[in-house]
């Protein structure tokens, strides 16, 4: 019969296949008990043993939350030193459920070591995203060349019953005004084209949240009209302010709203709320359709996790690429047959 420590390196092997990544194993009170290869090369460590003492001045600066079995993850960030010099690490922490012990078991990912895979990913996204946001932009381009056109046609036609020019010349004007106007528009809707502006690697500037939900609900109003969505988006009266990469992060909330209005094909409730916190803007979408008949997600465990393929799996983990990128976060919470919750928190 294994022992208790056997099934724990047991289990512990067999999750860190899984996660394919760098891992470890936590006791209960947050020390290292086993740790695979990933771990120590990611840490500078030569080994096992070194990397077990080494974790007791590295597990204080992740400031784990307490968790329950079966709650969901909890992400931490943490600067590192290290002897090859400082890394910026994210932890992924899971709660055992205690059928062998109670601890966590960890996730560790360098940030900057994917920031290229995530900005190949980020780009064909993008890519995918023209097609919704091609048809809004379209409708809304031929709405103003034909106001422009009636314009001109007001334009060009002269009043005969006309009794003097001064009529007939601030009627002009008023037209003329007209089409400036138009054409501020139209400039403004080429600028929302996907790759109209910015570059691959936009700089990191602060933005108020509640223009980029404004922009992204904007585009995709004739795909929330297609699939009947009740669409409530909360409007706040003071600012939200983020910083970040803002093309990146609106890519991930745009794939976001995609995913949960798609899901939504038979109609539905999407509320958007967007509020402050201790840790940034959290950013939260609940809708009204019990994803689970749509074996879309699985008790909000396994969203993201080997295996998950497909444009929709394929968009969130994008999305949560690109948060975790940029100091921030993504939660999904199965509501069975009420609905479900994702929950961003974009940084500060």
């Amino acid at each position: 019969m294994e022992s208790g420590d056997d099934q724990r390196q047991g289990l512990f092997l067999a999750l860190a296949s899984l996660a394919g990544t760098a891992a470890v194993l936590l006791d209960a009170k947050g020390n290292l008990e086993h740790c695979n290869r990933q771990a120590c090369d990611l840490l500078d460590c030569a080994g096992e043993g070194v990397l077990k003492d080494r974790w007791k001045a590295i597990a204080p600066l992740f400031a784990m939350p307490a968790s329950t079995p079966g709650s969901t993850p909890q992400l931490c960030s943490a600067e590192v030193t290290l002897p090859a010099g400082r890394r910026a690490l994210n932890l992924e922490v899971f709660a055992l459920d205690g059928s062998v012990g109670h601890g966590h078991f960890a996730i560790l990912k360098e940030r900057g070591a994917l920031d290229h895979l995530e900005r190949e990913l980020l780009l064909a996204s993008e890519r995918r995203s023209w097609g919704h946001q091609g048809s809004t932009l379209m409708h809304d381009l031929k709405g103003i060349l034909n106001s422009m056109q009636i314009s001109l046609e007001l334009l060009s036609s002269g009043d005969a019953d006309s009794a003097d020019a001064s009529p007939e010349e601030s009627r002009k004007r008023r037209r003329i005004a007209t089409i400036k106007e138009d054409l501020k528009r139209m400039d403004l809707a080429l600028l929302a084209i996907p790759g109209a502006v910015g570059d691959d690697d936009p700089p990191i500037t602060e933005f108020d949240a509640r223009d980029l939900l404004k922009e992204i609900f904007a585009s995709l109003r004739q795909l929330v009209r297609r699939n009947s969505v009740d669409l409530k988006l909360e409007q706040h009266q003071s600012a939200l302010p983020v910083r970040g990469r803002r093309p990146w992060i609106k890519q991930a909330l745009f794939n976001i709203a995609v995913h949960r209005i798609n899901a939504m094909r038979a109609g539905g409730a999407l509320a958007v709320d967007a509020a402050t916190s201790k840790l940034g803007v959290v950013v939260t979408f609940r809708n009204d359709v019990p994803d689970m008949r749509e074996g879309l997600i699985d008790d909000g465990r396994r969203l993201f996790g080997p295996g998950r393929t497909g444009e929709r799996a394929t968009d969130l983990q994008v999305a949560r690429a690109i948060l975790e990128s940029q100091g921030g976060a993504m939660q999904v919470t199965g509501e069975g047959a009420d609905g479900t919750v994702f929950v961003m928190r974009l940084p500060h």
